[in-house]
């Protein structure tokens, strides 16, 4: 029987997904409040509502959840489709990409992973 997975909570407004599986064992998944994006007025950024956050976890903890490496943060993104979800907010570079600010992205990732290195690879 798998083992549910530590839930490791994050306020974040930037780069992180708003749910990840981080690497490692025992099993833990990343999940965030705040915005992906950038802060509210920023091109493309998006809210995470409570309901988009309880759609992610209930979708992330299914056993049919596809996940995809994400090779910029070295974590596994929910690929799998989440209806009521913006795809944006399971996988921030293609929100980055759609608002024309995939630079500004790739720019802030250092920053970013040196950030959250404790709650990523911990």
């Amino acid at each position: 029987m798998a083992k549910t997975p530590e839930i490791v909570r994050v306020s974040d407004d930037g780069l992180l997904p708003l749910i990840a599986r981080l690497p490692g064992i025992p099993p833990r998944l990343l999940l965030k409040k705040g915005r992906v994006g950038g802060a509210e007025g920023e091109p493309g950024s998006l809210a995470i509502s409570d309901r988009e956050a309880d759609l992610a976890l209930n979708a992330a903890l299914a056993s049919g959840a596809e996940w995809e490496g994400d090779p910029d943060l070295g974590v596994d993104l929910l690929v799998s489709d989440v209806p009521g979800v913006d795809q944006g907010l399971l996988v921030p570079r293609f929100l980055y990409r759609r608002s024309d600010r995939i630079y500004e992205y790739a720019a802030a990732m250092p920053a970013v992973l040196q950030e959250y290195e404790a709650v990523l690879k911990a």
